[in-house]
This record gives structure tokens, sequence and C-alpha cells, in this order.
């Protein structure tokens, strides 16, 4: 008799699977397409969105420095002369100090009369989307005033434009115009909207950019000095003023605090090393001066 295992296997041929009629084939094809259409197209959207979203500007080509780019000494006993008047304007609340915070200190204590206009009010601080922007105007606000009453500024307007959104429209430079009529300064500091650091905020390149034609549309200051600039031509020595410069950073303390506002510190100070080397200071400020008059 037979055991189990000498039974023949009997092994079942599927069937074979319907082939796609030509038109199933097409349609196949069209639902992919579309998908990775869909795909695509909102990868795209996202990328286009977060440039559009984010406020810096990126030179892809690098802007080439004046050449030659002398020297140039902006009447600096006139500069740091005693009711010697000068108006500074930014674009956002902790840009001063930040920027220029250590030429500021020496300024002050020089005796030279201050004024500062602020073109936005602050609300991004750093972008995120659910950023509660009514907090952001109040605490910065309150900072700007606390840290221009530290560099003694006589007084502080802020045009109030959004954050992320300035233009150097007529209207920013009528208010900056009206600004310079109205402490008719000697020297006015602002951003270089000209020669810019390669990747920098756009407010920081319209603000520039609106002072500077505000600044040779008025005729009343003697010089504009210009800060983040690639194309320096003076460098102020701040060497003894970091350690001031350094409170003032910590008065943006919305901005700035705990591991960020080490990493700031650095930041600033590195910049000021590289200005400072081209003078053979320790640390420094570069400025783009021009004469107006």
């Amino acid at each position: 008799m037979s055991s189990e295992e000498d039974q023949p296997v009997v092994y079942e041929i599927p069937e074979p699977l319907p082939q796609p009629t030509p038109e199933e084939k097409a349609q196949r094809r069209r639902k992919a397409i579309k998908k990775r259409l869909w795909f695509y197209g909102i990868f795209i959207a996202l990328i286009y969105g977060f440039i559009w979203y984010q406020p810096y500007e990126i030179d892809w080509i690098p802007r080439k420095i004046p050449n030659p780019n002398p020297a140039v000494n902006p009447d600096s006993k006139l500069l740091f002369a005693k009711g010697t008047k000068i108006l500074i304007v930014t674009a956002h609340p902790d840009d001063s100090e930040f920027f220029v915070g250590g030429l500021l200190v020496q300024l002050a204590k020089s005796g030279a009369e201050l004024h500062q206009v602020i073109c936005t009010d602050g609300d991004k601080g750093y972008y995120f989307f659910l950023t509660d922007e009514a907090k952001n105007r109040v605490e910065r606000r309150q900072e700007a005033q606390n840290a221009s009453n530290a560099w003694h500024a006589q007084s502080l307007r802020l045009l109030s434009y959004p954050d992320r959104w300035l233009h150097a429209s007529d209207e920013v430079i009528d208010k900056i115009s009206d600004e310079i009529k109205r402490v008719k300064p000697d020297y006015i500091l602002a951003f270089d909207g000209d020669y810019p650091p390669r990747t920098s905020h756009q407010d920081h390149r319209r603000s520039g950019d609106a002072t500077k034609i505000a600044a040779e549309k008025t005729h009343i200051a003697k010089w504009l000095l210009l800060f983040s600039t690639i194309a320096p031509n003076y460098i102020v020595d701040i060497t003894d003023q970091w350690e001031d410069q350094k409170k003032l950073l910590a008065i943006h303390k919305s901005q700035y605090f705990g591991k960020r506002l080490d990493g700031v510190e650095n930041m600033v100070e590195y910049s000021a090393e590289k200005d400072g080397q081209r003078a053979g200071y320790e640390l420094g400020e570069g400025l783009r001066c021009i004469r107006l008059k």
C-alpha cells in the first residue's frame, strides 16, 4: 500500500490575469501624471511660500566693492564733538545696538545730540507663523525706548511700518525727510543699501535706500555714515566700548536671552574683529562715509 508521500503532487496553474486594455493603460498613466503634478505643485508652492515669507535677500552674484575705495575721515573731530547732531535711522528696534552699539556709546560720552528713527514696529520678532504680533510690538517698543535711554537719545520716533514689508516708497522717504528737517542733523547713520552683506534683511536694505534718498533730497546733513556694509572706508575703534555694547544688546530680552544672547554676542564680536583688523584695532565698526555737502 503506498504512503501519502508516494501520491503525485498536483499543481494548479492560475488563470492568466487579464491584460489591461489600451484605454485602461492610458487612464492609469493619466492618474500617475496627475499625482506627480500635485506632488511637485505642492512642493514648489511650499518653497515659493518660504522664499516669499522669509525676510532675507541674497545677492546670488556678489556686488563689486568700489575700486578704489580710499579711507575717508568724516570730520571725526566734529563727529565726536559736544552738541553735534546725529540722526540714526534703522529698520528694527534692536538694529542700532546690534550694528553700531559701540559707536553710539562713544557718541553719547562725547556729548553728541542723538536722535533715532525706527522704520518698522518690530511685530515679527523671529518670523514664526504663530507669533503674537501685538505682544511683540509692545515689548520691542519698550526695549527700544530703554536702549535709546541707555545711550541718551533725545528723541525716538517709530514709523510703525510692518516688519518684513518695508519699501523705499515715497511715503517712507517723506517721513524720514520730515525727521531730518525736524532734527537738522550734522550726520545721519543708516544701513548701506548699495553695498550690504551678501545675505541681509530686506528691511535693512530698504531703510538704507530710503534714508539715502531722503538725506540727498533734504540737503541738511553734512555726512551720511552707512553701516552693515561690505565697503567700509572708515573704522571706529570700539574696543573699549565692547562691554557697554553687550549691555545694550541684553536690553532686548524678547530677542536675545540665554544661549541666544551668547550667540548674538559672538556674532557681533566676530564682525567687530573683522572690521577692527582693517584698521589695526582689536574691535571696530565699519562705516561707508559719504560727504553730502
